[in-house]
């Protein structure tokens, strides 16, 4: 018979797994600048938004639905005006936030 790779679990002890808070399905924060603009992003999952949440992406003009990863960015003026894009749109994205 061959031989198992798997670690073994020990049966008399067992750790029970902790509760995963909603601040971790947010990425860390970073500071990208485009064209002279300086702006806060941050990814997120989409899992902690609403059962009916969506946002509209400001590049492609396509809906980010729940659960849909993506990106938040906000420049100087603070985060009431933060904007959701595709990922691979904020990757393109050269305007300003609106």
């Amino acid at each position: 018979m061959p031989r198992s790779n798997r670690p073994r679990r020990s049966t008399s002890k067992r750790e029970e797994t902790p509760e995963v808070s909603r601040s971790v399905l947010y990425g860390a924060r970073r500071t990208e600048v485009k064209r002279g603009i300086e702006y806060t992003v941050q990814s997120h999952s989409g899992a902690a938004a609403e059962d009916d949440k969506t946002w509209t992406c400001p590049h492609c003009f396509l809906l980010i639905k729940r659960g849909t990863p993506h990106m938040v960015a906000w420049d100087e003026r603070g985060s009431g005006v933060r904007r959701h894009f595709h990922t691979n749109c904020w990757s393109k994205f050269q305007g300003r936030l609106e």
